[in-house]
């Protein structure tokens, strides 16, 4: 098991890359945290994670943020998560892993499809929904996601800010859904919830003066194989124990 420490640091490099390059570090997070934790505890703990990220990106680009996609990509979500949690406990641990797992190395394949033209309002209403439903159980959906937002018409900043707010009111929504319908007791779990958002902060902070002065190729390069190995270990592992059962 992974020390406080080395959890920190995990959480803060995650945090810090998606930053940097807007893919790939809630998914790191996820994984790391699955190395840990399991997935009863990892997906929900994720969600606190990406919430006070997502939050102070939010902050910093408030003004930038267009409020009609996050209302429209927020509308449905409280349904679909709080349905979603409802049934969370009744999937296998070691099915989940497996899951995650696959889920994990699909998020790293270089899909080719790329749709045209600014999505709709129901577009993002039906995403938001999905992503909701998903995210209890599969946690980073930002490779699903993102596509779509890049497809604004919106300068870099907008785009981010517009992205950002919505996933924040995704992870919201997952921790209500984790709280009420799933019964997790955050409250039992705040010393790692405090962790876990402090190394998240630490790692957006960092994200400012660094940002210009490294390679997005080669470190998604880095992060693509690392998630890579993690995704095998959890899929290997969870198809080990549903065997052994």
């Amino acid at each position: 098991m992974l020390s406080s420490g080395l959890l920190f640091l995990l959480v803060l490099a995650g945090s810090l890359l998606t930053s940097l390059t807007g893919l790939g570090g809630g998914t790191l997070i996820l994984a790391g945290l699955l190395l840990v934790y399991p997935p009863e505890l990892a997906l929900p703990l994720h969600s606190f994670t990406q919430f006070s990220a997502n939050g102070l990106r939010t902050l910093f680009f408030f003004r930038s943020v267009r409020w009609s996609v996050v209302f429209a990509y927020a509308s449905f979500m409280l349904p679909a998560t709080w349905g979603a949690a409802l049934i969370f406990d009744l999937l296998n641990p070691s099915a989940l892993k497996v899951l995650v797992g696959v889920f994990i190395l699909a998020s790293i394949v270089p899909w080719k499809l790329r749709p045209h033209g600014e999505p709709r309002f129901r577009t993002f209403a039906l995403l938001g929904a999905l992503s909701g439903f998903l995210g209890v159980f599969v946690g980073a959906i930002g490779p699903m996601v993102v596509p779509f937002f890049n497809r604004l018409k919106l300068p870099r900043d907008g785009i981010l800010s517009t992205k950002s707010t919505g996933q924040m009111a995704l992870q919201l929504t997952k921790i209500i859904a984790f709280g009420g319908a799933a019964g997790v007791d955050f409250l039992a779990l705040k010393e790692n919830i405090g962790l876990l958002v402090l190394g998240t902060l630490v790692g957006v902070g960092l994200s400012i003066p660094v940002g210009r002065k490294i390679s997005d190729d080669r470190l998604n390069k880095f992060v693509n194989f690392l998630l890579m190995l993690i995704s095998l270990k959890l899929i290997v592992e969870g198809i080990r124990e549903l065997v052994s059962a």
